[in-house]
């Protein structure tokens, strides 16, 4: 009997962005609380081209100063990891990002950055700084594989706890030397 499993691609690409912010901001410092897949959403009403998976990653910086610079641009990489791994993953045009498809994500990066300076101007160019410096650190070991066995765990269902995330960075750090 053969078994023909249609593929969830909405699912996948959720998983790879989520496993992005999850791999990021714990690497970064940050303690993840979970990161889950979910097939409830308060668009499901919405346009039928929105997607109908959609997941949560919560990342807890713990005490820290908001205002400092560096726990700002841990903030925004974290942010921005999550579109970032899902763009990698779909292997889409190295030029071309679609903001719209990440129109949250987009919107608490312009919110992080405008804490960071207030000349709109500065504010692109550390977008834009922040953007290319994840496609080559996300793309590589041992960023790149600890994002996709995070994917394929949260491919399972489960929601998955902090300590899990850490143990697969770890893991992958270990393995590449870091």
């Amino acid at each position: 009997m053969d078994w023909d499993w249609e593929s969830d691609e909405d699912e996948t690409y959720t998983a790879y962005h989520e496993a992005g912010h999850a791999v990021v901001g714990c690497a970064l410092g940050a303690q993840i609380d979970h990161v889950m897949l979910s097939q409830a959403s308060v668009y499901d009403d919405l346009e039928d081209d929105l997607p109908r998976r959609f997941g949560d990653c919560l990342v807890n910086w713990g005490r820290v100063d908001p205002n400092h610079p560096w726990q700002q641009q841990r903030e925004l990489l974290t942010i921005l990891a999550g579109p970032i791994a899902e763009w990698l993953y779909r292997e889409e045009d190295a030029d071309e990002i679609d903001v719209t498809s990440w129109h949250l994500d987009w919107q608490q990066a312009e919110q992080c950055v405008r804490t960071m300076h207030a000349q709109p101007e500065r504010q692109r160019r550390i977008l834009g700084d922040a953007i290319s410096r994840l496609k080559r650190l996300i793309a590589e070991p041992p960023v790149w594989p600890a994002v996709a066995a995070l994917a394929d765990e949260l491919s399972i269902g489960d929601p998955i706890d902090g300590e899990r995330v850490a143990e697969i960075v770890r893991f992958w750090w270990r393995r590449s030397g870091f």
